[in-house]
């Protein structure tokens, strides 16, 4: 039976007439709301039209931040066939949700990847696995992230510049991202307009908002801007309308109908067709469901599949360190440093605080149901926005201008009517130790997190091939907390530090703020909250944030540890580029989806360049 009609019988004196229309009017209304949120057009899916040997001049392996824009630019020339292919399928309803953003990892949008155990990190999750979260939808990783957008500072990219990437300075790069930004709400000349990724900014009403801020001052610091990158700063997202606004509704349905762009969904690439007397490539090996395709490229084939998956297709294709491949079995077309220098951001989640009962707004169960038909009707409220993003902290502990950390914070009513530290606690895999005692501490009172995240890291990993099956899960191991000085250890304890003297302030000491101590089983050794106890702390329970780069390192033929050139041209190999987050030779001082976009944009423009040149010389 119908829920709407079971409904209906069991309820003794149902409404009828005007009344009772209007009430199945508004029932009906919210399930269609529902409904629309999985409902989105996006482009239709090509892949079942496929066939063995199809053609096209150029072949994009994944949808993200970067394959997204180079499909929309490189299909502006109506004579070049662009194909693109995205492993995933189309991103399902719950991630079009803001609030939900943190709940996706190990879902069907997720390629549910699993680090290798480290000996510096992850030593007290459930699992002593780090979660690696990875996007595997239209859209990539932009269909599970937090959604914030920041370019980051300006030495990140003169870094990269100095290491002989020349075009990779702060100010020539600056161009490609106004060109697809699109700033709403705030004039601001610094940023884009007319561009397809619509960004706004968040200011979110709960009152600890503001008392942060005050609390800041107090400290000494201002707000954030390119030209001082320390302090606080409300956060361009890109959400729109209430709803995610990933890179496929950006940049591939406003162009869906263009006849020369084909996208095919559940495409999974193993590997490349190398002609290997020349070294040049002339096409991929994709599975579609359960049929292995040979598709040819003409002119390039573009890896964007991100900083996991980019390395593992060109080692699969023979690509990468020499010892490597020998040892799984995979005859080497070209030796290069692929898999290594693998950076990430990381988050400590176990820096929780009581605040006194109703420091929030109050919530009960009456209003988050009001919360939700706000969402549901209006696409407002609470769960129209991630809960995090509307103020971020920049810092650095030595006080220059170049951020060490950026710091968020989660405000938790009580009884976590949302549901927030409940998720958090089970998507990180949280130790019982804590996931209790957090929930324990918040059913008496509000909670706040605090959460520090190294922007800079020392310490670097590597991902390697598991066998030589193209289609085995690689291994991915981080490395976490491993560089011999300790600086990376160091500089999430200074977070720690930074937010409790925050809570020390006389702005924030109205809320009676009181630490939770987590009792983890291996820091039990430790005096709580001794610098010691909280070391031991970040390497038991501290976790990715989704930022992976590095793994296909950009640099001249000079160096030796390169990937690709600074046209993101793969070294030695012809026909094939890599433009995704892998590239960044050094990672980046912020959320890293902005940068990666950025990347696409300018890798569309030296490919239309290069092959204009071609033309140009016949």
């Amino acid at each position: 039976m119908d829920p709407l009609q079971n409904a209906s019988a069991q309820c003794p004196h149902s409404l009828a007439g005007p009344t009772g229309h209007i009430f199945m009017t508004i029932v009906n209304t919210l399930i269609t709301s529902n409904c629309l949120l999985g409902n989105y057009p996006y482009p239709s899916d090509y892949g079942p039209q496929l066939t063995d040997g199809d053609e096209f001049d150029f072949i994009i392996v994944g949808s993200g931040s970067a394959g997204s824009i180079l499909a929309n630019r490189l299909s502006e020339n109506p004579s070049w066939k662009v194909l693109l292919l995205e492993a995933g399928t189309y991103p399902s309803a719950a991630t079009e949700i803001p609030f939900n953003f943190y709940s996706h990892g190990n879902t069907s949008d997720d390629w549910k990847y699993r680090m290798e155990p480290q000996e510096t990190a992850c030593l007290g999750l459930k699992t002593k696995l780090c979660g690696c979260p990875r996007g595997k939808a239209l859209g990539g990783t932009t269909a599970i992230n937090a959604m914030i957008y920041i370019r980051g500072n300006r030495k990140d990219y003169d870094q990269w510049a100095e290491l002989g990437n020349t075009g990779w300075d702060y100010d020539s790069v600056l161009k490609y991202f106004k060109k697809f930004e699109d700033l709403k709400g705030v004039d601001d000349e610094r940023f884009g307009k007319g561009g397809e990724l619509k960004m706004v900014r968040t200011e979110c009403p709960h009152p600890m908002r503001k008392t942060l801020i005050e609390s800041y001052k107090e400290l000494g610091f201002g707000k954030y801007s390119e030209d001082h990158p320390i302090g606080y700063i409300d956060t361009f997202t890109n959400i729109i309308d209430g709803t995610r606004f990933n890179t496929a509704k950006a940049f591939l349905t406003p162009i869906k109908e263009r006849k020369n762009l084909f996208v095919a969904l559940n495409a999974q690439v193993g590997k490349l067709l190398v002609r290997t007397s020349d070294r040049t490539v002339e096409g991929v090996e994709v599975r579609i469901k359960n049929k292995i395709l040979k598709l040819k490229s003409t002119k390039e084939v573009i890896l964007s599949a991100g900083s996991v998956n980019s390395p593992q297709i060109l080692m699969n294709s023979g690509i990468g360190p020499e010892k490597h491949l020998k040892n799984v079995g995979i005859p080497l077309v070209k030796h290069l440093h692929v898999g290594e220098n693998l950076q990430d951001h990381m988050m400590f989640m176990g820096l929780l605080y009581s605040v006194q009962q109703n420091a929030l707004t109050p919530r009960n169960q009456k209003t988050v149901l009001d919360d939700y038909y706000q969402y549901y009707m209006h696409r407002e409220g609470p769960f129209a926005r991630s809960g995090i993003e509307n103020l971020i902290f920049f810092m650095d502990p030595k006080n220059s201008q170049y951020p060490m950390l950026e710091l968020y914070y989660l405000p938790v009513h009580q009884n976590d009517p949302h549901g927030s530290l409940a998720t958090i606690q089970k998507v990180m895999n949280m130790p019982e130790e804590v996931s209790q005692t957090a929930i324990e501490s918040n059913t008496k009172s509000d909670s706040v997190l605090f959460m520090p995240s190294n922007t800079y890291t020392k310490s670097k990993g590597r991902v390697l091939l598991r066998s030589s099956d193209p289609y085995d899960t690689p291994k991915i191991s981080p490395n976490y907390f491993s560089d011999p000085e300790g600086e990376d250890l160091q500089n999430m304890l200074d977070g720690i530090r930074f937010f409790q003297n925050v809570t020390k302030t006389s702005a924030f000491a109205q809320y009676n703020p009181k630490l939770v101590h987590f009792d983890l089983k291996n820091c039990r050794k430790f005096v709580p909250d001794s610098d010691n106890y909280w070391k031991c702390a970040l390497r038991n329970i501290a976790a990715t944030v989704y930022h992976t780069v590095g793994t296909c390192k950009m640099g001249p033929s000079t160096d030796p540890t390169a990937v690709v050139d600074p046209r993101l041209r793969v070294h030695g190999i012809k026909r094939l580029r890599v433009a995704d987050a892998s590239i960044m030779p050094k990672i980046i001082s912020c959320n890293t989806s902005g940068p990666t976009m950025m990347i696409g944009q300018k890798a569309a423009e030296m490919i239309k360049e290069d092959w204009s040149n071609k033309r140009n010389e016949l």
